[in-house]
């Protein structure tokens, strides 16, 4: 389990952050998924992380159910779907286009499964979707490519409903936060692998999310081209390390 959670007395909030593999590679939350193309990882699938494992690992970094439960499935869903079932050790796997078919499959049926199972393992939180913000390109070896992850938004928007995902979950839209950036040029919005946001985009989705519960955190100001890099970078570096992995639930606690 990779997972993580911090406090802040300033905000009497509390931010968990719980890694999970995506839908799989057959959609029904189970293994294979993209990880299984990584011989010797062990982890659990998101059917299972969800069954045993997620409302424990809450309940103990916030002593209480989290008021808000955001939701992304994206990144390794589309590296799984590229790859295909592993095929044994030694075998090299050419990537393949991502069907119209898996695109609906997911857009019909996986997604909407995943989040009724996450309404239904946090049933008194208020539970929200993700979407995937933009990659810059392709990353090595083809893993996803910048028409899937829009694909994959296509879905989201032809799936709300008066401003809720399905009519029932609400929607925090990373993939317009970094549309935005992107239009007006702002630099330095991605890490060296083309697809992990920066601090700076991180902490916008990070803000508005603590938005959702009634917090009102002050955005950091704008960079500039003539940021200094290192401070950049190690921005970048320790947001990485924060945020973990694209597929995640990011759950939040604020005090009443």
């Amino acid at each position: 389990m990779q997972t993580s959670h911090c406090f802040s007395k300033e905000l009497n909030a509390s931010v968990g952050y719980m890694f999970h593999p995506g839908v799989g590679i057959n959609g029904d939350l189970h293994k294979p998924t993209a990880l299984d193309v990584h011989p010797g990882l062990a982890y659990k699938s998101t059917g299972a992380i969800l069954k045993s494992y997620a409302n424990a690992i809450a309940f103990e970094m916030f002593k209480a159910s989290p008021h808000l439960v955001v939701v992304d499935t994206s990144l390794w869903d589309l590296m799984g779907w590229r790859l295909g079932t592993p095929p044994g050790h030694n075998v090299t796997v050419v990537p393949k286009p991502v069907t119209e078919e898996r695109f609906q499959q997911w857009c019909q049926q996986d997604m909407p499964n995943l989040m009724k199972i996450v309404s239904q393992t946090f049933p008194t939180s208020r539970i929200a979707f993700r979407t995937a913000p933009t990659i810059l390109f392709t990353p090595k070896y083809e893993k996803f490519e910048r028409h899937d992850v829009d694909m994959l938004y296509q879905c989201i928007n032809s799936s709300t409903e008066n401003g809720m995902l399905l009519g029932k979950y609400e929607i925090i839209d990373y993939h317009k936060i970094m549309e935005h950036l992107i239009d007006r040029n702002v630099p330095d919005l991605y890490m060296a692998d083309g697809y992990h946001p920066t601090w700076y985009p991180s902490r916008l989705y990070i803000h508005e999310i603590l938005r959702r519960v009634g917090l009102n955190p002050q955005d950091p100001v704008e960079p500039s081209q003539h940021n200094d890099k290192r401070t950049a970078d190690r921005n970048a570096k320790f947001e990485m390390r924060v945020r973990g992995d694209p597929n995640d639930m990011d759950l939040i606690w604020a005090g009443e």
